[in-house]
């Protein structure tokens, strides 16, 4: 139930992080304006106000910024929406025909979201593609990957092209967003990527609570050989697997060409996502235990967050589970698990008798 991997491929960690996301795709801003001002917030977001006007300050207003300078405004991006973006609005909406006042409304939100798309090469998703999975290509694809960069979903070289580490930053949303996770984009997902706010990967010390979010949200994903170790390039994440050192009863072996998490898949994700810590990179569960994030412990130290592993000594070991804390229903000590081909993802009943570790940043 571990996964002994070969070599593999990674994804340049080298995301554009200029490429901010808005009502209709992600748009490039100049990193020196943008440095000091809020981070970006898609105009269409919750968010955001309905009606955007004089004195917000806030990431609806850099947002708008942007947008305005892809269509021909020079303004300072600072988040603050003063005179000078004002006036923006203003020329914007007597360009474009709109009512002129200052007052960044629905009509004025969608026009600019319209012309910022066309400037910037950008498409909408939501009304100019259809579902998406892979074998896609094109510029929605680079739309879609742009945007899922922004969510941290993934760690995408926006190509264009829709595959295995496309797929698995998709079924990332899904999870976090708690949409069917089934790398299809569809239009729960586009509404999700258009309304949902970006938030930045978790960093410094450990919240626990993150960590076994993460986790709750790939409750229902299939256990794979080998899911989740970037074998492809993936990244953290349900990938395909791999049927090299495959010994399950299930056969012919369904691991390349299903995709989930295995154990220590899933506790690699359930890190980065709720940590952003990659424990071992994407190794298997020995490569994990060596980890420099791990701190043996006893059994009885345990705490939520905690994982333990199962094998013949602390660093030669099969298995691993996430330590869930006690159930407040039940009063048990529960464990998330990818446990073995033919099950899913589950949150069970903890067993001990492994190798305890916590994680510290």
């Amino acid at each position: 139930m571990s996964t002994l991997l070969p070599t593999r491929r990674r994804l340049s960690l080298g995301l554009a992080l200029a490429a901010v996301l808005t009502g209709v795709g992600a748009y490039t801003a100049s990193a020196a304006s943008a440095a000091a001002a809020p981070s970006p917030i898609p105009l269409t977001s919750s968010a955001c106000p309905a009606d955007l006007q004089q004195g917000e300050t806030d990431g609806c207003v850099t947002q708008l910024q942007l947008e305005l300078n892809l269509t021909g405004a020079q303004l300072t991006v600072d988040g603050q929406f003063g005179p000078g973006t004002d006036t923006a609005v203003r020329n914007f909406q007597a360009s474009h025909a709109l009512g002129v006042d200052g007052i960044v409304g629905p009509a004025t939100k969608s026009a600019l979201d319209t012309a910022a798309a066309a400037a910037s090469g950008t498409v909408d998703l939501r009304t100019q593609c259809g579902d998406l999975q892979t074998g896609a290509s094109g510029a929605c694809v680079s739309t879609l990957q742009t945007m899922l960069n922004s969510f941290n979903a993934g760690r995408l070289t926006v190509d264009g092209q829709f595959g295995p580490a496309t797929d698995t930053a998709v079924r990332n949303f899904q999870a976090s967003h708690g949409l069917a996770i089934d790398g299809v984009v569809g239009n729960a997902v586009k509404n999700a990527l258009y309304t949902s706010t970006p938030a930045p990967l978790p960093s410094g010390a450990i919240d626990p609570a993150k960590v076994l979010n993460a986790a709750k949200n790939y409750l229902g994903v299939p256990y794979v050989w080998g899911g989740g170790h970037s074998l492809r390039g993936e990244g953290p994440g349900p990938s395909l697997g791999t049927c090299d050192g495959y010994t399950g009863s299930i056969q012919p072996c369904p691991a390349n060409t299903t995709a989930g998490l295995d154990c220590s898949g899933l506790v690699r994700a359930a890190f980065w996502f709720g940590a952003g810590i990659d424990l071992a990179n994407g190794g298997d569960t020995n490569q994990q235990t060596l980890d420099s994030h791990l701190t043996p412990i006893s059994e009885s130290q345990r705490q939520p967050g905690d994982v333990e592993y199962f094998g013949t000594d602390p660093h030669t070991t099969t298995h691993v589970v996430l330590y869930a804390g006690t159930d407040p229903g039940t009063g048990a000590d529960m464990m998330y698990e990818a446990k073995e081909t033919g099950t899913n993802v589950h949150y069970v009943t903890l067993r001990t008798g492994g190798y305890w570790y916590h994680v510290s940043a």
